[in-house]
């Protein structure tokens, strides 16, 4: 084999990495290589999407795999996740094996980033060893803050049980597609590979793309360890700062203009372990306003993201959103969830004719009832439509029990729902199109940006005292919080006990 050759693309915020590494380094190795002996490797689901979706335009004709670390060791290794994945019911099975885990909670929430996260503090305790590659659950438990709130022994036991269950009867959990792919020497024959949103890896997935890389003739690695925010699933950013290859640094930025560039320096000056890098504002001023009033904002224009440090912070600034009565995208909002707005959307469709994936349409079941007539008996839920592949209105009504066509309002929805969608309607709001209003913690908006953004400061006393341990963490990400302006920043707080000051250290 060829000596490898590692290109590293550094770069802060809006400088393109992406776009440095598909329309440049792709488009130079699709010119002498197999596109089958390319694979591109993306850390999260959303961005392997839009990877998709870029490659699929520019190079057409091109095959090129391109996939999350975790789908890539699910394929090659060959397993069915209905059945051999530990998730949703399959966690009955290993109940039954371990007494000691009946009444124990092993469900996981998806994460900020696409990424499953257990509720359960032992499961946390176990994943995030394994992600960090930490021999003693002891200090797993230490890093996470929970030492003192499980029963470490309890903790010992379980995960050997667990252990014991997925030998016995070849179960999985997502880490193992991870750790099972290098263990079994899984890796297709590759002549290049391609990493995007580097600084998110943990060990554990690094040890499987130093693996993929070690199996090829060129590696592109792109990524900014300043935006490594992940670190409570395990991401530890000195691999990727500590990263020897060829630069290819990317300086210039084409979103951040010069007056949120300086608050985000000022953030940076305060992270004792980063890799140095240029970073050029866009040439434009911008705008930071400072201690404004939410209720003195005008949003009837304009796009606007509102990022609040956790989950619960975001709640207040719903209630604030609702009743000025416009449209906003949010994972809170109780009058128009995402699922709504998409079934809405998916119905839509169907209705002028178009064909959509069978899980879309499981999706449109969830707001049909046999009790309203709006589907024939045993046809609620959709799951008549498991395991096609496309559908359209005619044969949902031929094959699969749909008795109603027509608006969007003869759906499964609430009165107070239906009043709230027709308001928007009114006011000129389309359903299809992206919300101008974004409200989400700082977590859910990585790699996105927005006109305008509205950040607040307040820290929950566990946040702060989380903070205290570990500084670098947390001033990293308010600087993803800062950067995703791309013309005027607001920052804000709700009179918190425990504030992130911009600029300061954290005392």
């Amino acid at each position: 084999m060829l000596p490898l050759n590692r290109t590293i693309i550094p770069g802060p915020p809006g400088t393109g990495k992406t776009y440095r590494l598909i329309n440049h380094h792709l488009a130079n190795e699709l010119i002498t290589t197999d596109p089958s002996k390319i694979i591109y490797i993306s850390f999260s689901n959303a961005a392997a999407n839009e990877a998709r979706k870029r490659i699929k335009e520019l190079y057409p004709s091109k095959d090129i795999v391109i996939s999350t670390l975790h789908s890539l060791g699910t394929r090659e290794l060959e397993i069915n996740t209905n059945t051999q994945l530990l998730q949703g019911n399959n966690w009955n099975g290993f109940k039954n094996y371990s007494q000691i885990c009946r009444d124990l909670e092993f469900e996981t929430v998806t994460g900020d980033n696409g990424v499953p996260e257990y509720r359960n503090n032992y499961m946390k305790v176990i994943e995030y060893a394994k992600s960090k590659k930490i021999t003693e659950l002891e200090d797993a438990a230490l890093e996470l803050d929970i030492i003192d709130s499980i029963d470490m022994g309890l903790c010992h036991q379980i995960k050997q049980d667990l252990d014991d269950y997925k030998r016995d009867f070849n179960m999985y959990e997502f880490s193992d597609m991870i750790s099972e792919f290098v263990k079994k020497d899984k890796c297709p024959s590759l002549d290049a590979v391609f990493l995007d949103e580097a600084q998110d890896l943990s060990p554990l997935q690094w040890d499987m793309f130093f693996y993929i890389e070690s199996r090829c003739k060129r590696s592109y690695i792109a990524g900014d360890d300043d935006q490594t925010i992940y670190s409570f699933q395990g991401a530890d950013p000195t691999i990727f700062i500590n990263l020897k290859g060829t630069l290819d640094a990317q300086e210039q930025s084409r979103r951040v203009p010069r007056s949120v560039h300086r608050v985000a320096m000022s953030i940076l000056s305060n992270v004792e372990q980063r890799r140095d890098k240029v970073w050029i504002p866009r040439d434009a001023e911008g705008e930071v306003i400072e201690d404004a009033s939410l209720e003195h904002i005008d949003f009837s224009k304009g796009n606007w993201m509102i990022l609040t440090r956790t989950n619960n912070q975001m709640k207040p600034i719903v209630d604030h959103m609702l009743t000025l009565g416009h449209r906003f995208n949010c994972k809170y909002n109780p009058l128009l969830p995402l699922e709504l707005i998409e079934a809405i959307n998916i119905w839509d469709r169907l209705n002028k004719g178009a064909s959509v994936s069978a899980s879309e349409a499981q999706l449109v079941y969830e707001y049909l009832t046999y009790k309203d007539e709006q589907v024939k008996f045993r046809f609620s839920g959709g799951k008549s439509l498991e395991g096609l592949d496309t559908v359209d209105l005619d044969e949902l009504m031929l094959n699969h029990g749909l008795q109603v066509t027509g608006s969007w309002e003869l759906l499964n929805i609430e009165e107070e729902q239906k009043l709230y969608i027709k308001d928007l309607l009114e006011r000129g709001e389309d359903l299809s199109q992206p919300s101008r209003i974004k409200i989400s913690t700082i977590h859910g908006v990585k790699g996105e940006q927005c006109d305008n953004v509205i950040l607040f400061t307040d820290l929950e006393k566990i946040i702060y005292d989380s903070a205290l341990r570990d500084k670098d963490t947390e001033h990293r990400l308010f600087f993803v919080g800062v950067t995703r302006a791309k013309e005027t920043l607001y920052i804000m707080n709700h009179d918190y006990d425990y504030q992130y000051n911009i600029g300061e250290e954290i005392i």
